[in-house]
Parts: structure tokens; sequence; C-alpha cells
């Protein structure tokens, strides 16, 4: 008769949420919409100036899809806005001393 040993299980591990489900991210998707409004694009016009579509631009100003820093930049950049700029007042919406 062999014996089976079992090992003991590992506490289950806390993981930080991801990005996209954290309050603040509403913040980030309210700014990207507030400085594609200010700069007079339309999803259309910020699509094509992205290179993408416009469901891609809703997408993302509905929290479906996740932008990455790069992402962040070219958007900014489309708005005819910086990244330090986008920060600044993203850091002013959370209530963050900067």
């Amino acid at each position: 008769m062999s014996t089976k040993r079992t090992l003991p299980r590992k506490p289950a591990r806390e993981y930080a949420p991801r990005s996209i489900n954290r309050p603040e991210y509403e913040a980030v998707r309210g700014l990207l919409y507030e400085i594609r409004v200010e700069a007079q694009l339309t999803q259309i016009d910020l699509g094509q100036a992205l290179k993408r579509n416009q469901t891609y631009v809703s997408s993302v100003e509905r929290g479906i899809v996740r932008t990455d820093a790069l992402q962040l930049l070219d958007w900014c950049r489309a708005c005819g806005i910086t990244l330090e700029r986008f920060g600044r007042r993203l850091e002013l919406k959370l209530g963050y001393d900067s």
C-alpha cells in the first residue's frame, strides 16, 4: 500500500484590483472624455487621429478598454494637451495634493 502525502495548502493570495476596476479609474475616463470635448473632437475625429475607430474611443471612455501609458500619451497629444497637464488635472480631480 502506498501512502500518499499531501502538502499543506497555500493561503489564498490577495491581489490588488486591476486598475480598470479601481474607483479612481472613473476619474481617468471622465478626464479623457473632457479633454476630447474641450479639443472639440468627436469620437470619430479622435479615432482617426489615433488611427483607430470610433468604437475604440467609445470603449475607452466607457471603461471597457484600458489604456496604457503610450496610448494615453497619444490621446493627450491628439487632444492638444500634454501628459504632464493631464496628470495635474487628474490629481486635482482625485483630490491629491501636488
